[in-house]
């Protein structure tokens, strides 16, 4: 009865494990693998990575990784988290979601008072497509629904640039 206590002890202990990603993702197949680094100078290649639905990234060598393995076999892993403590933002709140690139720290910041920062690391943000604001838009100070043009003339002249209000 000991021996199978010790048994599943130790196949429970084996379940999950962290480690290090070592290389560049493979994303030839359907299914991204990687090279992850285990404690104990374990290495293990080929190893599925599965993601959140509608998201997709491709992490770095050196990122964490957090790998389940079925039925505590080492040799049929599955990455099921990564992420990489070097770059994450440290300015968030509580409450707070940020979709961001750790290595350009652009982000998608979602605020717990319920508005969002857009920051891209270029200083652009491009838009493919339509966009529509259903309120005003504001430019430098400049609000589109609010602002008055100084020198307006009848006719065929054009008036002069847009000045705040």
């Amino acid at each position: 009865m000991r021996d199978i206590i010790e048994r599943l002890g130790r196949g429970l202990s084996n379940l999950t494990g962290i480690g290090r990603v070592t290389a560049n993702t493979n994303e030839a197949l359907s299914t991204p693998t990687i090279q992850i680094a285990l404690p104990g100078a374990v290495l293990r290649s080929d190893v599925p990575l599965l993601q959140q639905y509608g998201l997709a990234s491709r992490p770095v060598p050196g990122a964490d990784v957090v790998v389940t393995f079925l039925a505590g076999d080492h040799s049929r892993g599955v990455a099921i988290a990564t992420g990489d403590q070097r770059n994450r933002p440290k300015d968030l709140q509580p409450g707070d979601v940020c979709v961001y690139h750790p290595q350009t720290q652009s982000r998608i910041w979602l605020k717990s008072d319920g508005s969002i920062e857009l920051a891209p690391a270029s200083g652009t943000v491009s838009v493919q497509g339509t966009l529509t604001v259903t309120k005003d838009v504001v430019a430098d100070g400049v609000s589109l629904l609010g602002h008055v043009h100084t020198a307006v003339q009848k006719g065929s002249d054009q008036s002069g640039p847009p000045q705040t209000s």
